[in-house]
C-alpha cells in the first residue's frame, strides 16, 4: 500500500502546493478542509507517514490536531509539518513540541515545503 501523507488547511491553494510537494515524494494524498475533519481522517486512515496542517483552521485549529496526534498511541510517532503565517511562537506554549514535529512559514516557498517534507520523512 503506497504511503499517504494527510494535508490539513482550509485554504485550498495552500492544499494544493503541499499536494504537489507531497506527490513528488511518492505520497498519497489525503486532505482535509478543517481541523474538526482532519481528526476524524486521522482516526479512520491507515498508513500514514506524515501530517502537515495549518494552524488557523475552523472548527478545530492545528495546535489541536497536533494535540490529538501527540497523544493517540497510534499516530504519536508520526511526523508533522506545522504551516503557519504567524512569525512568532507566542502561542506554543503547552504544545507537545518533540523532534517529530516541524515548523514551517506558509510565506517560506516552495523550495522550503520541500526541505520541510524531506526533513520530516527523514530525507538528506
Amino acid at each position: 500500500m503506497p504511503s499517504k501523507v494527510l494535508i490539513a488547511d482550509d485554504d485550498r491553494d495552500a492544499r494544493v502546493l503541499w499536494s504537489a510537494v507531497a506527490e513528488a515524494e511518492n505520497l498519497t494524498v489525503v486532505e482535509a478542509e478543517d481541523g474538526r475533519e482532519a481528526i476524524e481522517k486521522l482516526k479512520n486512515e491507515s498508513d500514514l507517514v506524515l501530517v502537515v496542517t495549518d494552524v488557523m483552521m475552523p472548527f478545530v485549529d492545528g495546535y489541536e490536531v497536533l494535540k490529538f496526534i501527540r497523544e493517540d498511541e497510534r499516530l504519536m510517532h508520526l511526523p508533522v509539518i506545522v504551516s503557519t503565517s504567524d512569525r512568532t511562537t507566542r502561542s506554543l506554549s503547552g504544545l507537545p513540541l518533540d523532534s517529530r514535529t516541524f515548523f514551517v512559514n506558509k510565506a517560506s516557498g516552495l523550495d522550503n515545503m520541500r526541505r520541510s517534507v524531506a526533513n520530516a520523512l527523514g530525507k538528506p
